[in-house]
């Protein structure tokens, strides 16, 4: 199974189903906007947003990934280096990204400050305390063992299972305790939380 950098296969994260995000972001975003998301994937939700009428520019820094967007302007970069020289009407940064460890974190927020003035982000819940167990999304069995928490940052390995094929991928994600915590890792990029959407999603904007 083909893998990104990042170790994630792109097998599954093309079966895996859309969950109504486009709808989410369509509520905050002016109709027919631009739209930059960075982490795109193989366009799970980019292709929602194109549904939507919004101009989308996907940005990814796997090849295999970006093979299976289609509607969008495709951008092959890192997210941590990426400098298009242009502003948008918002960026998106999905899929846990705000949830990296801190300095990695910082440079994903800086380049959404680099390209708008209002970003849309995707995290955990606050608090999130996982626990071992096994979901299902669509064809899609995910499997999470956790190996420990230490100063915020849980540790632990995602085993995805799709028709017979199994792969791992460890992973540590920073979890925020409350929304002064998140409040103030996004000013250390220059932002600030604007609003929440749901337990997951808010809505962030220059400070």
């Amino acid at each position: 199974m083909d893998t990104a950098p990042d170790g994630s296969p792109v097998g599954v994260y093309v079966r895996l189903p859309e969950l109504g995000e486009g709808e989410l972001i369509a509520s905050v975003l002016p109709a027919g906007a631009s739209v930059l998301e960075l982490g795109c994937g193989t366009g799970r939700i980019t292709r929602q947003l194109v549904r939507q009428g919004f101009r989308v520019t996907a940005v990814d820094e796997s090849p295999e990934m970006l093979t299976h967007v289609r509607g969008a302007v495709t951008v092959l970069a890192r997210i941590e280096e990426l400098d298009l020289g242009r502003r948008f009407d918002g960026v998106l940064l999905a899929s846990n990204l705000v949830n990296a460890e801190p300095p990695r974190r910082r440079t994903f927020l800086d380049a959404c400050r680099r390209h708008a003035d209002v970003v849309v982000v995707e995290g955990l819940p606050l608090g999130w305390s996982p626990e071992d167990g096994e979901t299902a999304l669509g064809d899609v069995v995910s499997r999470l063992h956790v190996e420990g928490v230490e100063d915020d940052v849980v540790r632990g390995e995602v085993e995805y299972v799709v028709e017979g094929n199994t792969w791992r991928h460890s992973f540590a994600m920073h979890v925020f305790a409350d929304d002064a915590d998140l409040g103030a890792a996004l000013a250390e990029a220059g932002l600030r939380l604007e609003r929440r959407l749901d337990e997951r999603w808010f809505v962030a904007v220059l400070a």
